[in-house]
């Protein structure tokens, strides 16, 4: 007994566009929203070490919609410089973390970027993420830390913080992918 399958020219042209259409649906949810991490330097200078980062933020349309909504979102950065050796455990010489956030108020339509007591504003959302994503000349150690000749291992990364969102919210967090946005920790070897 024998079996033939006869497909039309219009089904393979269909059976293709679907195919396609599903590759590229899949495609953008797994890379179109979260954070990637564009550059990041170490630099030691004569005043101390220094870090420099740039990072792509695209917000999730649930996140996106909270903003604006009035929830601030507030987002961790996270750094750490390690001197491997050999005969030991590894050193940790810089591990720091660095709170950052950004806010909407729907009554001045002003979008809100705060690390620490600085604070700016901003008419577009674009802006604000471009401050919170652009790390220029953070003093990560003091002059002298680095050893010249040494390979050390630095990883940063940028995530939000879904403990510091309302209650409600952190339920959804649990259950839903739309409330979670992190980059996987970027790794590269500094030699002073």
């Amino acid at each position: 007994m024998r079996f033939t399958m006869v497909f039309s020219m219009p089904f393979c042209k269909k059976l293709k566009a679907f195919l396609l259409v599903g590759l590229l649906m899949l495609t953008t949810t797994a890379w179109g929203e979260g954070v990637t991490v564009k550059t990041a330097v170490v630099t030691a200078a004569e005043e101390g070490v220094f870090l420099n980062a740039d990072f792509n933020v695209e917000l999730t349309p649930a996140l996106e919609e909270a903003l604006t909504r009035g929830i601030p979102l507030n987002f961790v950065l996270s750094f750490e410089l390690i001197e491997p050796r050999w005969y030991w455990l590894n050193k940790t010489i810089v591990s720091m973390q660095q709170e950052r956030r950004i806010s909407f108020n729907p009554l001045t339509r002003v979008y809100r970027f705060s690390m620490g007591p600085l604070s700016l504003s901003f008419n577009s959302l674009a802006d604000a993420l471009q401050a919170l994503t652009q790390l220029s000349s953070i003093k990560v150690a003091d002059a002298g830390t680095l050893n010249k000749g040494a390979h050390y291992r630095a990883s940063t990364q940028l995530r939000l913080d879904l403990a510091q969102l309302p209650k409600p919210f952190q339920v959804d967090a649990l259950s839903s992918s739309d409330w979670k946005l992190s980059s996987s920790a970027f790794e590269w070897t500094v030699n002073p």
